[in-house]
């Protein structure tokens, strides 16, 4: 028998939370009509805009289907099918189903039931106060929009035995109304889905040991950050945390100027069923902290400083040279290490080299067999 670990029991607790907390007699699962998909064809991109948004409400629909042909993960998303829209009366909420099943996007104020509901935990908002708590960031007041992303807690609850495939949440919120537009904006513009946008005349209200400040609007990511990873197109930007500017400070001895995490997109890869599966699909996600297809991109204050510190990141990360300025290895496993439960002896490859000031550490992964 294979005890739980603490991720996994996390991972679980948080999906019981919001299966359970859905207000209203539950749904059984089999109550819709073709409401269980078997095929990833089947998995589509489920909109949902708190009702309360109003006419703001109505131009991000707008906007997003406007940028739906052309916005890489809209389109990873949607996998070529039509948007599917959330009800729009007050008080109504989507079906479980249509929840679980569906890739989702959900732009809404803090106090929105299906945000109260699916919200991951990384942040905590206060909307009569407009001030925000997120971890890495910090106590934070003022405009500032909120986005998180990580694999669809109703997809990974209890009431879903075996997963047919993964699904992936997207939060778009803020402190206030002007933070959700921010929030919408970098999403649109930029593809973050993870990070802090602030207006200007944002403060700290009070210091903690992580504190790493918002972007500010119309933010520009580096021209180091590659737009593709091999044949993989990106599809997603992740605003790091002060904890990850931390950890490379105490590998390399030097703070990088800026650290990026891009996120990167090949056919197929949430497509895995079942639960062993669900540990490489996770890996492959849009969480802040998922590694698989993905650039950690630090910049650093001159070429001669990246070329100093890269080769104290790459034996943090245990590779070995392989040519002038680059290192590779294997892609660490996720979950238990234990083949049968989802791990396999290599499940991908890392590749480190310098690029001008920066230092890119890229992660490629490979579908286990």
């Amino acid at each position: 028998m294979v005890a739980i670990n603490r991720r996994r029991f996390l991972e679980i607790a948080t999906a019981t939370a919001a299966a359970v907390a859905l207000p209203g007699p539950p749904v059984a699962w089999g109550a819709v009509p073709g409401a269980i998909p078997t095929s990833p064809s089947q998995r589509g991109l489920f909109l949902y805009i708190d009702p309360r948004l109003g006419g703001e409400g109505e131009s991000y629909r707008r906007a997003i289907e406007a940028a739906a042909p052309r916005h890489p993960l809209l389109q990873a998303f949607a996998g070529g099918q039509s948007l599917i829209h959330a009800p729009t009366a007050p008080g109504a909420l989507p079906a479980q189903p249509q929840l679980a099943y569906n890739h989702v996007l959900l732009i809404a104020l803090p106090d929105d039931p299906l945000l109260v509901q699916a919200w991951q935990r990384e942040a905590k908002i206060d909307p009569a106060s407009r001030s925000i708590y997120a971890f890495g960031f910090g106590h934070l007041q003022g405009s500032i929009g909120y986005l998180e992303a990580d694999r669809n807690p109703f997809l990974h609850s209890p009431d879903v035995v075996k997963s047919p495939y993964e699904c992936e949440w997207v939060t778009l919120t803020g402190t206030d109304r002007a933070g959700v537009g921010l929030a919408v904006d970098a999403f649109l513009k930029q593809s973050l889905v993870n990070g802090l946008v602030a207006a200007p005349g944002w403060k700290r209200t009070s210091p903690t040991l992580l504190d790493r400040d918002p972007l500010p609007p119309g933010f520009g990511v580096p021209a180091t950050v590659p737009s593709t990873l091999g044949s993989l197109q990106r599809i997603a930007l992740t605003q790091v945390a002060e904890d990850e500017y931390r950890g490379a400070l105490a590998d390399a001895g030097v703070m990088p100027r800026s650290i990026w995490q891009a996120k990167y997109f090949q056919k197929g890869q949430w497509d895995g069923a079942g639960q062993i599966a669900s540990f490489q699909n996770y890996a492959n996600g849009l969480h802040r902290r998922a590694y698989g297809n993905a650039v950690w991109a630090a910049t650093f204050g001159s070429p001669s400083e990246a070329a100093a510190a890269a080769p104290k990141i790459a034996a943090a990360a245990s590779l070995k040279p392989s040519g002038p300025a680059r290192w590779t290895g294997d892609l660490p496993p996720y979950a238990w290490g234990i083949p049968v439960m989802g791990d396999a002896p290599s499940t991908g490859a890392l590749d480190l080299r310098v690029s001008d000031s920066a230092v890119l550490l890229c992660a490629v992964s490979r579908k286990l067999t």
